[in-house]
């Protein structure tokens, strides 16, 4: 807050004025005029800068000293300090008045002026390096774009917290990776001692957003070792008598993401107060400053971007689908992390359950784990994920802890890069599945996770009717695949979309050439087959299944209301849309507590889900759909390579039906990938 005094100057004696750095003073030339004067002239010493606004452009110095000025004309003279007066009364301006037609002052006006530094600054045009702000009032705001400014808080993500507490209340040490998360803001007092020890000076922030966030500074002498300046429980900050100049570097960091309930905003001030010598007279507040951070958004990568590391869960049950996953992390340059099943689980499904995501400032970029277990109590629950060093970890809580639950993390997916009637979304949309309509046995994400999504702002959300599906979650019916076509008539990209009639046809084509008897999952182990609820079935069979034709017409229309969405809302034509040859049936929730079954039928995939694709840049893991062998080869397998592969793609099949149909999940949940962040900044998007 910039207050711009008004000084009414006198001809009787010399006028006095504190003047901070990046404040004006308005001076009142008229009301000490000789009568019979109509003009002025005004000068400053080397430190002032003098403005006279009238209709014309601003008058510099120079000009203002040698002209001379009409006081009859509507016009502001504004005064700034350029820097802090060595010494009281240092700084000084001189105004002449003048009658008509004359050369010498009849009289002149003395202002003397104090300048004082009182600047708190910050990464303003997120450069990474703190810098003063060239505009004063540009601090207050937070603005979007490329061409938009305001510095960025980053949240502690750090899974174990690094920092050891040496004292709980004050202190922390932290590592020195941890202190490169810390946003820098620093605080500037300069002037003349004999003036400073005269005032109080305070930093503070709101009772409410002290929660959200932390200030250090170092300790002097230890560089690792910082004092907890402001925080939960404390919003204010009063400094000691200012015997001389002060210069402090402050450390921020955030304490939670923007939600439903947060917008993401957060200012904090400084106060220069003047102390009153006599106690009937209240302080007087001289200046304040104050700047804005934003906490940077939680980010969601797309399975387009190329894959820097694999999380596997490492079973005996599962173990061929991870030794050929390690074989496609080894073709595509990705690291392979071990994860082991934790007990407080409900099933093994990492993707279900967490998401691989970032966040990023000008000046620091962190890929982090977003949790959302289902269990009830959070500090139960032990977080036993062999994270890579410098990988954060955040909860999420959720409210829905049923096994079929869509309120989790894996009820999304992010879309790449795209535009939609000329608005750009250059990180993508995130697509969320939802019930879209109320009924007794509907399930949703709750308010507080979906409120978390929208309150990001970088992907705008999109919602699906996903509520069919018995997980409920849309990576069980589409899925993104990278091209290299991108052009202004092609996206970059395919949607592989799920489509029962696409496989009806397949097989038809099948039947009419005469393998009418090949069998589907004839490689599938008769055991296997009776523990998930599945037969082997020839080709006629499955055509002449009149009730599975019903169950997959009514998938298909579910898929088309998505599909007729996606297109609208992503901007999408037909030849986006590669469709996958895919059955369903329609089954009873299973492998859940009896509190939870329900008379409802939800739609599951008939074999193995081939839109549930690990997608590693051109190598794609994709389940082995067991389909009929035609001539030696699955026709489902072959239709999926001519598909796939003119566009570059090598498709790995991957066999492990055991994963597949057990414990409602699908193998690559067994899987997460930490891609690639965007190299487009968020900050420069507007939302």
């Amino acid at each position: 807050m910039s207050f711009q005094s008004v000084i009414h100057l006198s001809l009787d004696s010399p006028e006095h004025a504190l003047c901070v750095l990046g404040t004006e003073i308005c001076l009142d030339l008229s009301g000490c005029a000789p009568q019979k004067c109509k003009f002025f002239t005004i000068s400053g010493s080397p430190g002032v800068l003098v403005n006279i606004h009238n209709t014309g452009p601003v008058i510099t110095n120079e000009e203002a000293a040698t002209n001379q000025w009409s006081l009859s004309d509507h016009m502001d003279v504004l005064i700034k300090m350029t820097s802090p007066s060595p010494a009281v009364d240092g700084d000084k301006v001189l105004v002449s008045y003048y009658q008509p037609d004359e050369e010498v002052p009849v009289a002149t006006a003395e202002l003397y002026l104090t300048g004082i530094t009182v600047s708190l600054d910050v990464d303003i045009y997120r450069s990474g390096q703190v810098e003063t702000a060239s505009d004063k009032q540009a601090k207050k705001n937070w603005v979007w774009g490329p061409n938009g400014w305001g510095a960025i808080l980053l949240v502690n993500c750090s899974p174990i917290d690094m920092g050891q507490l040496v004292d709980k209340e004050t202190t922390k040490v932290f590592y020195s990776e941890e202190i490169k998360n810390l946003s820098q803001m620093t605080l500037n007092v300069q002037g003349p001692s004999c003036v400073l020890k005269s005032h109080r000076l305070a930093l503070y922030t709101s009772e409410e957003e002290s929660e959200k966030t932390r200030v250090y500074w170092a300790r002097e002498g230890d560089s690792s070792t910082l004092e907890l300046v402001l925080g939960p429980g404390r919003h204010t900050y009063t400094f000691g008598p200012l015997e001389s100049h002060l210069k402090e570097t402050f450390y921020v960091e955030a304490l939670e993401f923007p939600s439903a309930n947060f917008s993401g905003l957060i200012s904090y001030s400084v106060s220069l107060v003047e102390e009153s010598q006599d106690a009937s007279i209240p302080e007087t507040l001289v200046h304040k400053d104050t700047v804005v951070f934003r906490v940077a958004p939680c980010i969601f990568s797309p399975s387009t971007q190329m894959p820097l590391e694999v999380y596997l869960c490492r079973e005996l049950q599962v173990q061929g689908f991870v030794n050929t996953v390690m074989e496609l992390s080894e073709k595509s340059n990705s690291q392979v992390a071990s994860v082991y099943e934790d007990p407080s689980r409900l099933g093994r499904w990492l993707q279900d359950e967490m998401a691989f995501c970032y966040t990023q400032a000008p000046h620091r970029t962190v890929s982090l784990v977003l949790d959302t277990p289902r269990i009830l109590k959070l500090e139960d629950f032990p977080m036993k994920y062999s994270l890579s060093p410098g990988l954060g970890y955040m909860i999420q809580r959720t409210t829905d802890h049923r096994v079929a639950s869509m309120d989790s993390i894996g009820n999304l997916m992010v879309t790449p890069p795209i535009k939609v009637k000329g608005k750009e979304y250059p990180l993508g949309r995130i697509l969320i599945g939802s019930s879209f309509y109320p009924s007794k046995e509907g399930r949703d994400m709750s308010e507080a996770l979906r409120g978390f999504l929208y309150a990001q702002q970088v992907q705008a959300p999109v919602e699906l009717f996903s509520d069919w599906l018995m997980s409920g979650h849309v990576d069980e019916f589409m899925c993104f695949i990278p091209t290299h076509d991108k052009s202004e008539s092609k996206k970059g990209f395919r949607l592989l979309l799920a489509s029962p009639s696409s496989c009806y046809k397949l097989f038809q084509e099948k039947q009419k050439e005469g393998y009418g008897d090949m069998s589907l999952f004839e490689e599938v182990r008769e055991d296997q087959l009776l523990s998930n609820g599945r037969e082997a079935s020839t080709i006629n069979q499955l055509l002449a299944d009149e009730n599975r034709r019903k169950q997959n017409d009514y998938v298909e229309k579910c898929i088309n209301l998505n599909r007729d969405l996606l297109m609208r809302e992503l901007g999408l034509v037909e030849r986006d849309i590669i469709y996958i040859p895919q059955l369903f049936c329609l089954e009873h929730l299973t492998n859940v507590p009896s509190s939870q079954k329900s008379e409802k039928l939800y739609a599951r995939t008939y074999f193995p889900n081939l839109l549930q694709v690990i997608v590693m840049g051109k190598n794609l893991g994709i389940p082995k759909p067991f389909g009929p062998q035609i001539k030696g080869t699955c026709c489902l397998e072959e239709k999926i390579c001519q598909l796939l592969e003119p566009l570059g793609f090598k498709c790995t099949f991957i066999n492990d039906f055991d994963c597949y149909l057990t414990e409602i999940g699908d193998f690559c949940a067994c899987a997460n990938i930490r891609r690639v962040p965007f190299a487009f900044k968020w900050w420069r998007m507007v939302p």
